[in-house]
């Protein structure tokens, strides 16, 4: 469905510049165990640890929350914790929104080695020079506040956000407290309702420093079984970052057991000087939250004269909505009081077609008693309209 997974791609920033979470998202709660070469962006080792690790997340379409844990395969290796949440306060007026998206993120690690090591980082970098030795037990906290407003419709979106990311962290005998000024924009497209790209710019400033400028681009295609993701981007202002890129994907092995791969590659980070480096991770993703429901057939539409009718109870929605799917471009059309139901009536060829209802707050919905309700593979729920 378009705006769950618009909103996928454009709350990806805000994982991005906290807990690098890819930009994948879902509505329910996942507990998952991967194996792999995994990094904190908090972390102030110079290189990813092949870990094990333990994950529990929640995500919907205006907040996220993600706790882990990881055991490195050496026990030269630290023990890490981290936790990471977001919130988008936003409400939406009409086609407009307004607000704050707030984040924060934390890293625990507890060296097992009992000394001091080197951490290289890259050469010449920019901003401040990483630390040359600390001891890797320690902690980091991050925190933004991002004011931001953006207008969405059934194709497009646009958001832009500017403010403050202030990073804090104590390992051994080194510590640092920083502040950077934020800013970006992000268009997000989508041609399909399965679809959606997402050219992005942002913009770094710290105190004493240079302004770098990134400009990139994410892509995500969903599927019944699953999804895939990607993004690429260059900064510009040194030659030396790097270029940062991600993919990744989800395969639904079970209704609650889903196999997720990734692989990102770290450009130096400008947020919290970290070197550049790849990590990737494989595992297992188990939803929570009771057992999976039935999903109900679809059923033939009333067709007369060649035109379709579809009924919304009006007890599903007390204010009149308005319906959007593969049969008008998913651009959302007021539905029609008829009696104790809400109908909208369109001429259309004999066929199947995905929709889905929209509250008068923008809030995409498709209750349980609708026929032909069924999972659209990112989180959401979308009907199956048949036409015989």
């Amino acid at each position: 469905m378009r705006m769950h997974l618009s909103h996928r791609i454009s709350l990806a920033m805000v994982a991005l510049v906290t807990s690098g979470a890819s930009v994948l998202h879902a509505q329910d709660w996942h507990l998952s165990a991967q194996a792999g070469r995994i990094r904190s962006v908090l972390d102030p080792s110079a290189a990813a640890s092949e870990s094990f690790a333990l994950g529990l997340r929640f995500d919907d379409p205006n907040a996220g929350l993600r706790l882990s844990a990881g055991i490195p395969r050496t026990s030269s290796d630290a023990l890490w914790s981290s936790m990471g949440g977001w919130k988008r306060f936003a409400p939406r007026f009409g086609g407009f929104r307004a607000g704050i998206d707030v984040a924060g993120n934390a890293f625990l690690s507890m060296d097992r080695s009992g000394s001091d090591i080197p951490l290289p980082g890259p050469l010449d970098p920019p901003g401040p020079p990483s630390p040359t030795l600390a001891d890797r037990a320690g902690h980091a906290l991050a925190a933004q506040a991002l004011p931001l407003v953006g207008y969405e419709s059934g194709h497009w979106q646009a958001h832009a956000r500017a403010g403050v990311s202030r990073y804090a962290s104590e390992f051994g005998d080194q510590r640092f407290d920083r502040s950077v000024r934020l800013a970006d924009l992000q268009v997000t497209l989508m041609p399909a309702s399965s679809v959606a790209l997402a050219p992005t710019l942002q913009r770094f400033r710290a105190d004493g420093e240079p302004t770098f400028t990134y400009a990139g681009v994410s892509a995500i295609v969903a599927a019944g079984t699953g999804m895939a993701w990607g993004s690429i981007g260059q900064w510009s202002g040194d030659d030396d970052i790097g270029t940062p890129w991600s993919v990744g994907g989800r395969l639904r092995l079970h209704s609650i057991v889903s196999l997720e791969v990734g692989a990102r590659h770290h450009a130096f980070d400008l947020l919290y000087l970290q070197p550049a480096q790849t990590s990737w991770s494989m595992g297992l993703s188990l939803r929570l939250g009771g057992r999976s429901r039935t999903v109900r057939p679809p059923v033939p539409a009333a067709y007369v004269d060649g035109r379709a009718t579809i009924r919304l109870p009006i007890s599903a929605s007390k204010a009149q909505p308005s319906i959007a799917g593969d049969f008008n471009e998913w651009k959302p059309v007021p539905m029609q009081r008829n009696g104790d139901d809400w109908t909208y009536v369109i001429a259309v060829a004999p066929g199947v077609y995905n929709y889905a209802f929209v509250t008068a707050a923008g809030e995409w919905f498709v209750p349980e008693s609708v026929a032909g309700r069924k999972s659209d593979g990112m989180g959401g729920h979308v009907a199956v309209l048949v036409v015989r």
